[in-house]
């Protein structure tokens, strides 16, 4: 299946900060065996969606081999970034109905610096599932996300909030390393750290903290989480919300 992103809409600003997130994310994976990265949030309507969707798209504008993969099984929404289908997906594969290479999605997302065309692989959720965390759980997952890290130089795989529901945890133990999205002026610091407890707990490695909506008036305000990727301006996307 072929598909073609839509316009993002982001700001020159914004795209650059894609970049250097980029290529932070790219000298920490290359410190790691599997390029396995989950992307999450403390909350729902963080960004997390929207980060995953647009730091993916950089990575394959740059000449990547990527692989985005929507395991938030309760609230699927990164098919929608990419003007692509849901019909089935990663949970056909957990479930045994479909093999990967069907569900794959490609998506072209734009010339790259030599004007050649580039574009990335999407697996979307599927199905719905009844329970969610127990079929992530499973051997299948594990198995799925190696086989991806194989024929990828990274995979970027959608999580749901690590506060409310205990999949991101079952996730982060079969991934290299988690990327958390924090919203600016609206989760609060305890909020953050208790959401990176909960994953270096579950033997999650943090890569680093995105700081999403970020304004220059933020540095004052508490802000300063002081690891990770800091305070970098990466768009205005709502992950649940439609992009």
């Amino acid at each position: 299946m072929r598909s073609e992103i839509p316009a993002q809409g982001l700001t020159e600003g914004s795209a650059e900060a894609y970049r250097i997130l980029r290529s932070n994310l790219t000298v920490a994976l290359s410190e790691l065996e599997r390029p396995t990265v989950l992307v999450t949030s403390s909350y729902a309507g963080e960004g997390k969606t929207a980060t995953t969707a647009n730091l993916g798209r950089s990575l394959a504008m740059a000449g990547r081999r990527v692989v985005l993969v929507d395991l938030d099984l309760r609230h699927p929404n990164l098919h929608q970034w990419f003007g692509a289908h849901n019909e089935f997906g990663a949970s056909d594969v957990l479930l045994g109905r479909m093999e990967a290479e069907r569900c794959l999605q490609y998506v072209e997302v734009g010339p790259g610096a030599t004007d050649v065309a580039r574009g990335l692989y999407l697996l979307p959720t599927g199905g719905a599932v009844q329970n969610p965390a127990e079929l992530l759980g499973a051997n299948r997952t594990a198995t799925l996300l190696r086989s991806l890290a194989d024929q990828a130089d990274v995979v970027l795989i959608d999580t749901p909030p690590v506060l409310l529901v205990a999949d991101t945890l079952v996730i982060g133990r079969m991934v290299a390393g988690a990327v958390l999205v924090v919203e600016s002026r609206r989760t609060p610091t305890p909020a953050v750290q208790q959401a990176k407890d909960a994953l270096t707990r579950n033997q999650t490695r943090i890569l680093g903290v995105v700081l999403n909506k970020f304004q220059p008036r933020d540095a004052s305000d508490g802000y300063g989480y002081g690891y990770g990727y800091g305070d970098a301006p990466v768009g205005d996307g709502d992950g649940h919300g439609e992009p």
